[in-house]
């Protein structure tokens, strides 16, 4: 028999665990986010247990169980919170990496076999190859816990550790120049996104409605993903981003040089229709990074720009944080740009002995007086 604990998780999030027995007397458990569908995988388990096909099912296709897992947890057949269309766009794409496994059953997917795949993909796409291995995972997971016999060893692969890109930094300069490549209409997309920090599909998702000229601020609530505009990920990411007069003029600018937009987005295509981030990169950032002699610059950088630019001027961590939408408080920032921030302490140091003196000052003044 199958048997139901709640519990409540760090973040103190309700979850519900479903424990039982397989066959050969192994403890087993699965989490769900809702007590209804707990119970619905408890009366399934206990049904597979009557009928004696919990752990005695017979090898079926990975392609054929990847198919159900997609439509159990993507599309969301068993309750779980649906994925945004980026998540599933991207399993979608992992799942056609795997097609080398779909004819195969699953008990012959052993370890060397995965490890010899994934090593292949890691050495032209390791982020990619990451995702794929952790996606096999989660469906032979799956698998496992539905009947079928899964090598245990395959969730002890791992890829080797690759160093993670430099960011590259831009002066003001060379990021003018960049943007003298770029078609007129989309220009002032480079130092905008340098000065309000925001991300490319945020900026790419910015209508005229979203820019407060009267407060000097941009309201940050969507992003535009495959053309469409989608809600931002997190709560932090839904942010009110204070910008200067050099901003403000760059929006009436391009208000001037962009092409009319029924939604009134600040940098459409052409046509005035929403941009494809990848019809973007291809045709209008890539082409113009290269032309600029900038050709490994991601559009990333340029938010990597923006937040050095900040510590040059002496911004706290905790404001750079919440201009990037950041939740950390600005753990990021320090991790990421800390080492920007040379001589901190000892400005830091010079600041406060000028702001005692100072006290003393004025207070030796007043005694006099």
């Amino acid at each position: 028999m199958a048997s139901i604990r709640a519990c409540r998780t760090s973040k103190d999030e309700r979850r519900y665990e479903v424990r039982y027995r397989d066959a050969g007397g192994r403890d087993r458990a699965q989490w769900f986010t809702t007590r209804r569908d707990a119970q619905a995988f408890k009366l399934d388990v206990e049904r597979r247990q009557q009928a004696g096909l919990l752990y005695d099912a017979q090898p079926e296709r990975f392609g054929d169980l990847a198919q159900a897992w997609l439509e159990r947890y993507v599309v969301g057949a068993a309750g779980r919170v649906r994925p945004r269309p980026k998540s599933v766009a991207l399993t979608h794409e992992s799942l056609a990496a795997l097609a080398p496994f779909h004819d195969l059953t699953i008990d012959r997917l052993h370890r060397p076999l995965v490890e010899d795949f994934v090593a292949q993909l890691a050495t032209n796409t390791p982020r990619r190859a990451e995702m794929v291995l952790a996606l096999l995972k989660r469906i032979l997971k799956a698998a496992d816990e539905r009947g079928q016999r899964v090598d245990p060893s395959v969730f002890a692969v791992r890829l080797a550790r690759t160093e993670e890109r430099e960011p590259r930094f831009l002066t003001w300069d060379e990021a003018d120049e960049l943007s003298s490549w770029l078609p007129e209409y989309m220009r002032r997309i480079v130092p905008l996104a340098i000065l309000t920090l925001l991300r490319r599909g945020e900026i790419l998702g910015l209508r005229d409605r979203d820019v407060d000229f009267g407060a000097g601020a941009v309201s940050v609530s969507a992003q535009s993903q495959g053309g469409t505009r989608t809600r931002t990920k997190t709560r932090a990411g839904r942010r009110t981003v204070d910008i200067g007069p050099l901003a403000l003029k760059l929006v009436r600018e391009q208000q001037l040089a962009r092409a009319a937009s029924a939604d009134g987005l600040l940098f459409p295509t052409r046509s005035g229709s929403p941009f494809d981030a990848h019809n973007f990169m291809s045709q209008v950032y890539k082409p113009g990074a290269r032309a600029a002699g900038f050709p490994d610059l991601t559009f990333h950088d340029l938010r990597h720009t923006g937040a050095s630019l900040m510590v040059a001027a002496g911004c706290h961590a905790k404001v750079i944080a919440e201009q990037m939408g950041h939740a950390d408080g600005g753990a990021l920032v320090l991790k990421r740009y800390g080492h920007l921030y040379k001589g901190a302490r000892k400005q830091a140091a010079l600041a406060l002995e000028a702001h005692v003196l100072g006290e003393g000052r004025a207070a030796a003044g007043s005694r006099r007086g």
